[in-house]
């Protein structure tokens, strides 16, 4: 495991090319630290949900850093979802969009949707701007414990399995962000996080 504490060139290289070989990385974001591997990525996505004990029934979600590379695993926005799009990310909103056929059903639990979200957060933006795919990310830490917003609330546990990690202090909100999904044309509310519905 490799410890980075500084985003150079060159750590942003080497971050891509674990994300190319299936490998898995923790960084933070706005929210809370996110542990995040290639969205195609299906031994990748094996290894979050073992890291985590994560119950293969719950979808992961996937951070990135435009509205193009949401458009990579959409089935094309709806004119309300870009609308939230436009106006409230990058921020602590995860908008549930319908996934395209390229999404592995492991990303998704199945589900015929994914939950997409531009964090606003500096290290986290360069990490998925240098990147060319969405990365599958959920928070770090154990199914049913709390996520972590510095690295020391997960470094014992996850120190022998994710590939980088990279520190860049304590996470500004430390609450995981609200999930939203357009039904019907109405707005449907999935977990209120920070960011308050009204």
């Amino acid at each position: 495991m490799k410890m980075i504490t500084e985003l150079t060139e060159n750590n942003l290289e080497e971050i891509n090319k674990v994300l190319d070989e299936d490998g898995v990385i923790i960084f933070p974001t706005d929210t809370v630290y996110g542990i995040a591997c290639n969205c195609y990525s299906i031994e990748g996505l094996k290894k979050i949900f073992s890291f985590k004990n994560r119950p293969l029934s719950k979808p992961i979600n996937v951070l990135t850093n435009s509205i193009e590379k949401i458009e990579m695993v959409s089935n094309g926005l709806k004119e309300k979802e870009r609308e939230l799009i436009e106006k409230y990310l990058p921020g602590d909103l995860t908008i549930i969009v319908d996934k395209n056929e390229n999404v592995p059903a492991l990303l998704t639990a199945n589900l015929k949707t994914i939950g997409v979200r531009i964090p606003n957060h500096e290290i986290a933006l360069r990490i998925l701007e240098k990147y060319p795919y969405p990365l599958a990310t959920t928070s770090v830490n154990l199914a049913g414990s709390s996520p972590g917003i510095v690295v020391s609330d997960f470094l014992e546990e996850f120190k022998n399995k994710v590939d980088i990690i990279v520190d860049g202090g304590k996470s500004p909100i430390g609450l995981p962000s609200t999930i939203v999904k357009i039904e019907n044309d109405s707005l449907k509310i999935l977990r209120e996080g920070n960011l308050k519905v009204e």
